[in-house]
C-alpha cells in the first residue's frame, strides 16, 4: 500500500492561507514596532560628558558634572539650539542694507 497524502481543498485551504497570512502580518508588525522601543532605551542611557565639556562645565574639577553643572550645560545647549533655529529661520536678504 502506498503513502496517502491529504491535501486540503476548497474553503479549508483558503482559511489556512488567511490564518498564515494574518500570523505573518502580526509577527512583522511586532518586529517593526520592537525596533524603535529598543533604540529608545539605548538613547535614554546617559552618555558621560566628553573632555571638552568637563573642562568647560566641571567647576569643582572632580571629573563628574553635578546637578548644578548639568543644569548650566543644559541651558547652554538649549540656547545654542535656539540660536541655530533663529539663524536658520532668519530671512536671507536681511543682511543686505535697507534703502533709505
Amino acid at each position: 500500500m502506498g503513502l496517502v497524502c491529504f491535501r486540503p481543498h476548497g474553503q479549508l485551504a483558503g482559511a489556512m492561507k488567511n490564518k498564515m497570512f494574518s500570523t505573518l502580518i502580526l509577527l512583522t508588525l511586532i518586529g517593526v514596532l520592537a525596533v524603535p522601543c529598543v533604540r529608545a532605551e539605548e538613547a535614554a542611557k546617559e552618555k558621560p560628558p566628553g573632555k571638552r565639556t568637563l573642562a568647560k562645565y566641571d567647576a569643582d574639577k572632580d571629573g563628574k558634572l553635578s546637578d548644578q553643572e548639568k543644569a548650566i550645560w543644559d541651558a547652554d545647549k538649549a540656547k545654542s539650539k535656539a540660536d541655530r533655529k533663529a539663524k536658520k529661520s532668519a530671512p536671507k536678504d536681511s543682511a543686505a542694507p535697507q534703502p533709505k
